[in-house]
């Protein structure tokens, strides 16, 4: 990232293995990418090549590939994947050029899982400036203990609208309000989960739901599992944490407590955009 340091892409597995990536100032030195080679080596790829992914003067990143097969990677292969690389500089750059976080790391211990997703969250509420930011950050921040498609947050309004959703705001040409098809969907999905503190819904689909979608209806479309947690601030409701799947049934109720806690670190971030939007004029 543009701020510094380095975040894991994928696959998310490598997360718990604290592999140290040479830092790029602007360029990563070979002899630190010789060293991520050895690193790997060390694990049991027999061979195993890094190559930069190079924008301009500037490394945005590291593409790396191993195999346990015993023959060394040809030339030709090493053309290839640097080809790939140089494919891969537009997408990196403007990643790198997001905001990003560090994960929490799943952990057995209770304890360590709970102060790693409080940090996460945290450190996304310092980050986050525009709703759609903290959406993003909010997402990043619990993506890797559990995985989802889509991450919501959805905030009371005043009347007649009544909802709005955090990650609209920012996005070029969307407003914080919402037509009506998709007050209606939403008003469906609270009207189902009740004056639950938190649950879960199996199929949106089979109940004649959808997941509202502003910018991206396709996927929104597509989404059927929803894991959903009450925000709440003095005992009053000010939205509801939404996080989505493609899969039937995806989210147990192991998940539950992941989305408890994120509901309660971020419900006084969206009490506070509320009526900073309120205040500002943006409904009305």
């Amino acid at each position: 990232p543009s701020r510094g340091g380095s975040l894991l892409i994928g696959p998310p597995e490598l997360a718990q293995d604290g592999i140290v990536v040479p830092a790029a100032e602007p360029l990563v030195p070979q002899e630190g990418l010789f060293a991520l080679e050895d690193r790997i080596r060390t694990a049991g790829y027999h061979s195993v090549m890094a190559v930069p992914i190079r924008s301009e003067v500037q490394d945005v990143g590291i593409l790396v590939v191993g195999r346990f097969a015993g023959e060394d990677y040809r030339l030709e292969e090493q053309r290839a994947l640097h080809r790939v690389a140089g494919q891969l500089s537009a997408s990196f750059r403007r990643l790198a050029a997001q905001p990003w976080i560090t994960p929490a790391i799943p952990s057995e211990d209770r304890a360590t899982r709970v102060a790693g997703i409080a940090e996460a969250l945290l450190d996304a509420v310092d980050r986050a400036r525009r709703g759609c930011d903290l959406v993003q950050l909010a997402s990043d921040a619990i993506g890797a203990l559990l995985p989802h498609d889509r991450f919501e947050l959805v905030a009371v309004a005043p009347a007649p609208d009544c909802w709005a959703l955090l990650g609209r705001d920012g996005l070029p040409a969307e407003t914080v309000q919402l037509d009506a098809t998709d007050l209606d969907q939403i008003d469906g999905i609270v009207h189902h989960l009740g004056a639950r503190e938190a649950g879960s819904i199996d199929d949106l689909h089979a109940l004649g739901l959808h997941w509202p979608g502003p910018h991206d209806q396709r996927t929104a479309l597509r989404q059927r599992s929803v894991a959903a947690a009450r925000l709440e601030v003095g005992g009053e409701l000010v939205g509801w944490l939404w996080i989505g799947h493609d899969q039937v049934g995806w989210f147990t109720e192991e998940d539950a407590s992941v989305v408890r806690l994120t509901a309660r670190i971020l419900a006084s971030r969206v009490a506070t955009w509320a009526a900073r939007n309120e205040l500002a004029g943006a409904w009305g």
